[in-house]
């Protein structure tokens, strides 16, 4: 009897593929049952592992076939990104850097009506009829506007729970002088119909006047002025011949008031007028 390990198998060392197997099977076959006494049971574990060959190879085909057809993934692509942050850049506007820009009359009405409501509403005769500065020195830009009293708003011009404070800078005492040390009592500022105010909004923050949160305010009789000019109080003491000014912090506003020259100045609590050549 011829045993498995004398027959001539003609397996390749390398691992079986499809191809090989169809063209050499008949080879095989021919070799084991052109023996005369071909062995029992033999030609069952050729057709046997046969079988198992050709259904591991057409797996393998197939496998390989779906995985080479399935598209190779590919990165998402973030090119639009970078375009919409240079759009959303490129419309940005800081609050920050209005700050220097000339005031606009819609922004100048937007404050008079934040602080005053109806009572009150900027003159447009007069020319300028609003100058800006840091007029208290706290380093955030104000604004002081020539405003008229609205028609039936005399009682909450002069009501005293008022969000401002209504005031005659010309009865305010000078710093330093022998009258800022009196106690005398000041007398009661009230608003006549028809009266021009100069209304002095302090700013908060980098927004200066243009915040909302920018309420506190102060409405000046006798102050409206004639060719205003704003000056920091550091360039005018420079320029000063004498030592009579007062002590000044922030901006003035050298203004005319009935042919008189004077400065409109913060005296750290009020706004007071000093006559000034």
């Amino acid at each position: 009897m011829i045993g498995i390990t004398d027959v001539d198998w003609g397996l390749p060392t390398t691992r079986p593929q499809s191809t090989w197997f169809f063209t050499n099977i008949d080879n095989m076959n021919d070799k084991l049952f052109c023996r005369k006494d071909p062995p029992k049971g033999v030609s069952l574990i050729i057709i046997f592992v046969a079988a198992v060959l050709s259904l591991t190879c057409g797996c393998r085909e197939s496998a390989e076939q779906s995985k080479s057809a399935e598209p190779e993934p590919r990165p998402a692509t973030t090119r639009t990104v970078p375009s919409l942050i240079a759009s959303a850049q490129a419309t940005a506007t800081p609050a920050a850097a209005r700050e220097n820009q000339p005031p606009k009359s819609a922004e100048v009405d937007e404050a008079i009506a934040r602080v005053f409501d109806k009572a009150a509403s900027i003159d447009s005769t007069q020319v300028p009829s609003f100058v800006v500065g840091d007029l208290n020195g706290d380093g955030s830009e104000d604004i002081a506007v020539v405003t008229k009293i609205n028609a039936d708003s005399l009682a909450e011009i002069n009501n005293e729970l008022a969000n401002w404070t209504l005031e005659d800078p010309r009865q305010v005492p000078i710093p330093g002088t022998k009258r800022a040390y009196q106690a005398d009592r000041p007398k009661a500022v009230k608003a006549d119909k028809g009266d021009l105010l100069v209304a002095i909004i302090h700013g908060v923050g980098a927004q200066g006047w243009r915040n909302r949160e920018a309420r506190q305010a102060f409405l000046l009789r006798n102050a409206v002025w004639t060719n205003p000019q704003v000056q920091s109080s550091s360039n005018l003491i420079k320029q000063a011949s004498n030592s009579k000014l007062p002590p000044l912090s922030g901006d003035v506003i050298m203004e005319t008031i009935n042919g008189r020259h004077g400065l409109l100045f913060w005296t750290g609590a009020k706004y007071a007028w000093l006559p000034y050549q």
